[in-house]
């Protein structure tokens, strides 16, 4: 499986990805997620977008953007998580 180590701000909205096989690729979120998206539009705002990470399973997240039940049905808030498999096969190779 892919995994990111490394991530930085290409453009608004691009991440230069550096991965653990040693190849670096570029991911646009603008092409491949759908902004009409609850989440995805918190995402892609310039502010929320900056504040992006990479979480223990080598993907790409954001604290606190999305948000679940928990099982009294309460919701509370999460991760909005990019799987690195996922990152890596919608990326582009520089």
């Amino acid at each position: 499986m892919n995994k990111i180590t490394k991530i930085s701000i290409s453009e608004p909205y691009k991440l230069l990805c550096f991965f653990n096989n040693g190849e670096q690729r570029i991911l646009d979120l603008e092409k491949v997620l759908d902004p009409e998206k609850k989440f995805v539009s918190k995402v892609l705002t310039v502010n929320t977008f900056k504040k992006v990470r990479i979480d223990s399973f080598g993907g790409i997240s954001w604290e606190g953007v999305a948000e679940m039940k928990d099982l009294d049905g309460k919701i509370i808030p999460c991760d909005y998580d990019i799987c690195p498999d996922f990152a890596y096969l919608n990326s582009t190779p520089i």
